[in-house]
C-alpha cells in the first residue's frame, strides 16, 4: 500500500500518508513518508521521518480497541516531530483528531494544525489501513 488517508466525517478535511514505507527494518533503520494535510483554513504538505513503524500502528489499533471512549488524550508522534496526533472521544462515538504537522529544518520553520472528527465506526477500518500501510 503507498497511500492512506484518514478522511473528516463532517467535511472534505483529511490527512494523507504517501509513499512507500521499507518493510524489514531493523533497529533505527528509517524512512521518510509524505504527508498532506487538508482542511477548510489549512493545506500543508511535509515529510516525517521515522524508524518505528509499529507505533503508528498500535496508535491506530489502540484507538479502535477502545472504541467506546476513553479518558483524556491517546497520542503519537514521528521521532523528529514532523507528525503529532491526539485522539480525543466523547460518550456519543465521536473521535477529535488533533493533527499537527512542522518542518523542523531551521531555515523555514513553520507548522500546521487543525482537528478532524472520526466516528467510533471508523476505528476498526483506520487500524487495518495503517497495519497494511505501516507493515506492522
Amino acid at each position: 500500500m503507498i497511500e492512506f488517508e484518514i478522511k473528516d466525517v463532517e467535511s472534505s478535511a483529511y490527512l494523507r500518508f504517501e509513499g512507500k514505507i521499507t518493510q524489514g527494518q531493523v533497529a533505527y533503520d528509517g524512512c521518510s513518508f509524505a504527508l498532506k494535510l487538508h482542511s477548510t483554513n489549512v493545506s500543508a504538505t511535509t515529510h516525517a521521518y521515522d524508524c518505528q513503524f509499529n507505533k503508528w500502528t498500535r496508535f491506530f489499533e489502540e484507538l479502535a480497541s477502545n472504541s467506546g471512549g476513553w479518558n483524556g488524550v491517546t497520542d503519537c508522534e514521528s521521532l523528529e516531530g514532523d507528525l503529532r496526533l491526539e485522539a480525543t472521544s466523547d460518550s456519543l462515538g465521536h473521535i477529535r483528531l488533533r493533527i499537527r504537522l512542522r518542518n523542523v529544518d531551521p531555515r523555514t520553520m513553520w507548522s500546521a494544525e487543525t482537528s478532524i472528527t472520526l466516528e467510533a465506526g471508523q476505528l476498526d477500518t483506520l487500524a487495518k489501513q495503517a497495519k497494511a500501510y505501516f507493515g506492522c
